[in-house]
């Protein structure tokens, strides 16, 4: 492989890691993904891409990582007897210091660390008061590579959708339920292609300590939300419950992903990375994913 090929490493190669890894090879970048899991290391080497079973990133050879241009973290937060960890702020800092030849770095983090707004537009300049462990923990490991030293970026990713990752299967299994908040409590989402395509901008048009919200056009309630994909699809509406309905039958994790009430602003995003997107809206996304 020559020295001039640009070489990405995509640390946690998963859902969005593996879309990220294709669409830098189809550029004729050279990839490397890491996984913990060995049953999944045959399944990334398939794609394409270099992949290498790690348990943490500092596992890594000490050449490959002086080797990368560039680096993205997709690593999902760890689970522990206390709950949810951020495993970023104790490897990071001697990563760093490894990471010899990189010139971008980004993490994927979550719309969660903003925490509630009471329905109101959060822009990237909005206080962070993330109401649950996993949000806390997710700034936690932003602010790790924030001030790593690296010229890395945050992007806070909105609900993620895709192909083999949606809503349609439950849908169709029927007995679905969500809650109608009083007052109505938004969200927001994002197809994974557009995330894919958002990375790929940031690392042609890199800002260096950049935070950019990852969010469609068109943030809705999430019981409007999945009724009105119901009806695209012809299933059975879902079963609207009522708050103290929902506490009583919903799982805690659950609760916590549709108790904050927020509307993502994707102003930035549209004005420095995607003018415009594939998906700008859960109608279009979805229309796609019914068609597969």
């Amino acid at each position: 492989m020559s020295r001039d090929t640009e070489s990405i490493l995509i640390l946690g190669c998963g859902y969005v890691g593996e879309r990220v890894a294709a669409a830098c090879l189809s550029l004729g970048m050279r990839v490397i993904g890491t996984t913990r899991d060995e049953r999944r290391e045959a399944a990334l080497s398939a794609q394409g891409m270099e992949a290498v079973v790690a348990a943490s990133p500092l596992a890594l050879p000490e050449a490959l990582l002086a080797s990368m241009d560039l680096v993205l973290d997709s690593i999902p937060l760890e689970r522990d007897e206390s709950g949810m960890r951020a495993g970023q702020p104790l490897w990071l800092p001697e990563l760093a210091g490894r990471l010899t030849g990189v010139r971008w770095a980004g993490y994927l983090s979550t719309t969660g660390v903003y925490g509630d707004a009471g329905g109101a537009w959060v822009d990237e300049s909005f206080v962070c008061r993330p109401g649950s462990a996993r949000g806390l923990e997710r700034l936690r490991a932003e602010q790790a590579w924030l001030s790593s030293g690296l010229p890395a970026e945050v992007f806070r990713l909105a609900g993620i959708y895709g192909p083999e990752r949606n809503i349609l299967g439950r849908l169709k299994a029927g007995g679905y339920k969500a809650v109608r908040w009083n007052p109505a409590h938004y969200s927001s989402r994002i197809h994974v292609d557009d995330i894919v395509a958002a990375v790929i901008s940031a690392m042609r048009s890199p800002g260096d300590g950049r935070i950019v919200n990852l969010a469609d056009d068109m943030p809705l309630p999430h019981a409007d939300y999945v009724c009105e994909v119901a009806r695209m699809i012809g299933t059975p509406l879902p079963e609207i419950l009522t708050e103290a309905e929902g506490e009583a039958q919903l799982s805690p994790a659950m609760l916590d992903f549709f108790r904050d009430n927020k509307r993502i602003s994707n102003r930035l995003l549209h004005r420095e990375l995607l003018t415009e997107l594939k998906y700008p809206d859960f109608r279009s996304g979805m229309q796609s994913l019914i068609r597969i």
